[in-house]
């Protein structure tokens, strides 16, 4: 309290006992100047065109001129008087302590004007920028200048940043709006604000929230790094990666993530996968080793190997023991039988035959002992079923089956049964 205009007014009571107060506003809040406060036998209450605000039950009132308010004493303790108004009769909001008066305005039109009063319980009050800001015994809180609650007087510490209150109360934490409205709750260890936004603590826990309150990340994080624009978190020993608005890139269960050519690589335990940047799958996280080579993931599982394009897709499965690529084709074996793949994975020759031999430019198969050829896209020139083929110098095949001679044609057409050939095989 002003200690000079604490003696101005008291000493202005005391000659006239009748004080009449000044507006600086010429709103619903002009009629502030008719509210007068006035003594009877020593005490001091508030009047409005004769009518009682206040009973006259106070030691002092101070006029508080910057927020046509009243301060109010008895004892050694204070409280607010506040003057506030409306278009409609308010009274059913307060108690029936509180006064209300009807002015007319014009014709038909109406204002209600009405105190709100604040017992006499705080041991200091202080006028800041058009607010009361109280304490009693080490807590403290703000009220309006008409004596509405911004911030309860439960409070250890309040401090004024940049238009919020940053409060303190038995060693925790929280931020509420110039107006009272809760942006973070009085419950963390520690708030700090990087970047518009508030980095939170609660013991070794961590998380973030928005400027006006919202959650991105709970208060549930052992570590969080900001890295171009996402967060790297971890829980428990476990990885995640979350977008700069808190969204799921990558859920925190992964021993380890690294960033490679745009694509993230994870693992758990011994296991690896692989998922873009927006957290999509391209490898579930199941394979023994990932190799990129060529454009294509070369992968292991256990003893079985497969290749998936860039984008995930299955060119072959992972089910080979062994994959060799020779002239553009994928050769196969898998429990010792072998096949051919296109380069897109698409069948030539199924994984089935126990032995392949590209032979100008046609494929030699043998399967259970007996013999046939494919050509180089997979048709079936002779199935196989032959004990023995042999190719002839004018580019024929003679196929042998049960003890007999048969003649091929190049393209696998039968041309004789049984016959001797006389000329040569070389």
């Amino acid at each position: 309290m002003n200690k000079s205009f604490f003696i101005l007014i008291c000493g202005f009571l005391i000659c006239t006992a009748t004080m009449t107060v000044q507006a600086q506003s010429e709103d619903n809040t002009r009629y502030y100047r008719e509210f007068q406060v006035n003594s009877s036998d020593g005490k001091y209450g508030l009047l409005f065109r004769g009518e009682v605000v206040a009973p006259f039950e106070y030691d002092t009132i101070f006029a508080q001129l910057d927020n046509r308010g009243f301060i109010s004493k008895q004892g050694d303790k204070y409280g607010i008087i506040g003057i506030r108004s409306a278009d409609i009769n308010p009274t059913s909001r307060f108690s029936t302590k509180d006064w209300c008066f009807l002015v007319e305005k014009g014709i038909g039109k109406k204002i209600y004007l009405y105190a709100n009063i604040v017992p006499c319980e705080f041991d200091d009050i202080k006028s800041v920028e058009g607010r009361y800001w109280v304490s009693k015994g080490n807590k403290k809180g703000i009220y309006t200048a008409s004596g509405g609650t911004i911030l309860r007087c439960e409070f250890d510490e309040i401090e004024s940043v940049e238009g919020r209150y940053w409060v303190r109360k038995d060693n925790q934490s929280g931020i509420y709006t110039s107006s009272g409205g809760t942006i973070l709750r009085c419950e963390f260890d520690d708030i700090k604000s990087k970047e518009g936004r508030y980095w939170v603590s609660i013991g070794n826990k961590i998380g973030i929230y928005t400027a006006s309150g919202g959650t991105i990340l709970r208060c549930e994080f052992d570590d969080i790094k900001s890295k171009e624009g996402r967060y790297w978190v971890s829980i428990d020993n476990k990885k995640g990666i979350y977008t700069a608005s808190g969204g799921t890139i990558l859920r925190c269960e992964f021993d380890d993530i690294k960033s490679k050519e745009g694509r993230y690589w994870v693992s758990i335990g011994n296991k690896i996968g692989i998922y873009t940047a927006s957290g999509g799958t391209i490898l579930r996280c199941e394979f023994d080793d990932i190799e990129f080579v060529e454009g294509r993931y070369w992968v292991t599982k256990g003893d079985k190997k497969g290749i998936y394009t860039a984008s995930g897709g299955t060119i072959l499965n992972c089910e080979f023991d062994e994959i060799w690529m020779d002239e553009g084709r994928y050769w196969v074996r898998k429990n010792s039988q072998s096949g051919i793949y296109t380069a897109s994975g698409g069948t030539i020759l199924r994984c089935e035959f126990d032995d392949i031999k590209s032979v100008g430019g046609r494929y030699w198969v043998r399967k259970e002992k007996q013999n046939g050829i494919h050509t180089s896209s997979g048709g079936t020139i002779l199935r196989c079923e032959f004990d023995k083929i042999e190719l002839a110098s004018d580019g024929r095949y003679i196929a042998y089956k049960d003890g007999k001679k048969n003649l091929y044609s190049s393209s696998g057409g039968r041309i004789q049964t049984d016959v001797n050939i006389v000329y040569s095989t070389d």
